[in-house]
């Protein structure tokens, strides 16, 4: 495994981290095995994963639920960096913004008491809420910064004008952006940036919803009826389709000659960007989590490197000119 460190906290920080929405078993990723996951943790322990990420939203509270009750049993709190989230709460089918001050505390002692600590390593805004400035929501969390019941404050989906105002009245210590080889609009304006101040970046969705693992291009593997797969039905549909599915078995070519998979060729490539602390990637197996840790310790050449950039470049140019 491979490191990155992040000032304010003692561990440092895997560049392969555990994304846990699917834990939480909603019609976001569809069905899963409380024992699936527990195995996922268990492995990630042992692939020498450090970051753990989850949500209160994540399975109405699932998620958390599994991950503190693991960690308590395995007495194994210190050795990770726990990282959740507040500011979104279902209503019915619906998922809905709220960071009230009054709804700000009461899920920071709900996803204590759920993930069985009394700490935070990272704490996150999930998204920015529409009805209440942003200064106010930041006030809070300076407070339970200097509190001490967070170690990092950090915020997700943030643009880097919303960051700012946020830094008026509150550090922020990472950003949790989506980022991959298909979507990258964070490098113009949002990585430079957090690199000019010092704003570790956690990259979400770095296989892009499983799709750039190649297995519905390449494997002709069913598509998920979930939340996720269908808000990727442009990809997945032609004219998109044989665009991507031919990009992507050149890719996998590359991926080859170092006798690695698809997806690790992915995953350590979206890790060793520019700015990239660490990749969030979900797995709902050990089998999963075995292969995605695997796609960090090795490095991908300078040639190869240009080559994934002339291959995503083109895709870009294809797309374009589809419209």
């Amino acid at each position: 495994m491979e490191y990155s460190r992040i000032a304010q906290l003692e561990l440092p920080v895997s560049k392969i981290g555990l994304g846990c929405w699917a834990f939480g078993g909603d019609s976001w990723w569809g069905p899963q095995n409380d024992h699936d996951s527990l195995e996922v943790l268990d492995q990630a322990l042992k692939s020498e994963i450090t970051l753990i990420d989850t949500a209160p939203v994540y399975g109405r509270g699932r998620s958390e639920t599994i991950i503190g009750n693991f960690l308590r049993k395995r007495k194994v709190r210190e050795k990770v960096i726990l990282a959740t989230k507040l500011g979104l709460a279902w209503e019915g089918p619906n998922i809905l913004h709220d960071l009230s001050e009054k709804r700000m505390r009461q899920e920071l002692d709900a996803s204590r008491r759920r993930l069985c600590t009394d700490y935070f390593d990272i704490y996150q805004v999930h998204w920015p809420d529409p009805n209440i400035p942003i200064g106010e929501t930041a006030q809070v969390m300076h407070e339970f910064y200097q509190k001490g019941i967070i170690k990092a404050v950090g915020v997700s989906n943030y643009s880097v004008d919303q960051m700012e105002e946020f830094m008026k009245y509150c550090p922020v210590h990472s950003l949790q952006p989506q980022y991959s080889m298909f979507v990258r609009d964070i490098e113009h304006e949002t990585v430079p940036f957090c690199v000019r101040h010092n704003i570790a970046i956690f990259a979400y969705a770095p296989l892009y919803s499983g799709l750039l693992t190649g297995k519905f291009f390449l494997n002709g593997e069913k598509i998920p009826d979930d939340t996720n797969r269908k808000m990727k039905r442009k990809d997945l549909e032609e004219p998109l389709f044989s665009v991507n599915r031919a990009i992507l078995q050149e890719c996998k070519e590359i991926a080859c000659g170092y006798g690695k998979s698809l997806t690790q060729l992915v995953i350590n490539w979206t890790s060793h960007q520019e700015g990239i602390s660490s990749v969030l990637v979900g797995s709902r197996s050990r089998t999963q989590i075995c292969e995605n840790a695997a796609g960090a310790g090795w490095e991908i050449s300078e040639s190869d490197q240009a080559k994934i950039d002339t291959l995503l470049r083109q895709r870009q140019e294809k797309i374009k000119s589809l419209r």
